[in-house]
């Protein structure tokens, strides 16, 4: 008998509350349905800044890449410009220095021209005198 009593206190019960079970359960899952939903719906949106900030980032690593090319080579042309006129000053120097090394040559040949003249005069005024 207290199974019978038990079925019919359920069946009481589900006669008192099973219609506002039955709305609880549908407005669970409704919220249920409502959640996943939006759960995908920022998934998606993540999803998609993901993606944003990548392409972003590559295109920044890109232009960085770019700039730091650009930066290079202006750095070796400026390197090179500075060994070019670098080298243009000791091909200068060298031809100034040998300029005026010659020229000193050039005087100490005609000094010992003129010494060597003199020595010759001298040597003849001598014979003369001793003649």
């Amino acid at each position: 008998m207290s199974e019978k009593n038990n079925d019919s206190v359920d069946q009481i019960r589900d006669i008192l509350f099973g219609e506002q079970t039955k709305n609880i359960k549908q407005k669970f899952a409704k919220m249920e349905a409502e959640i996943s939903n939006q759960f995908s719906a920022l998934k998606k949106q993540l999803d998609a800044m993901n993606k944003q900030i990548s392409a972003n980032m590559k295109k920044m690593e890109s232009t960085s890449n770019k700039n730091l090319d650009e930066l290079q080579s202006d750095h070796n042309d400026r390197m090179q410009t500075i060994e070019d006129s670098l080298n243009n000053r000791i091909i200068e120097t060298e031809a100034s220095i040998l300029s005026e090394l010659q020229e000193k040559s050039n005087d100490l040949d005609q000094r010992l021209t003129h010494r060597n003249e003199l020595s010759e005069l001298l040597r003849k005024m001598a014979d003369q005198i001793s003649e």
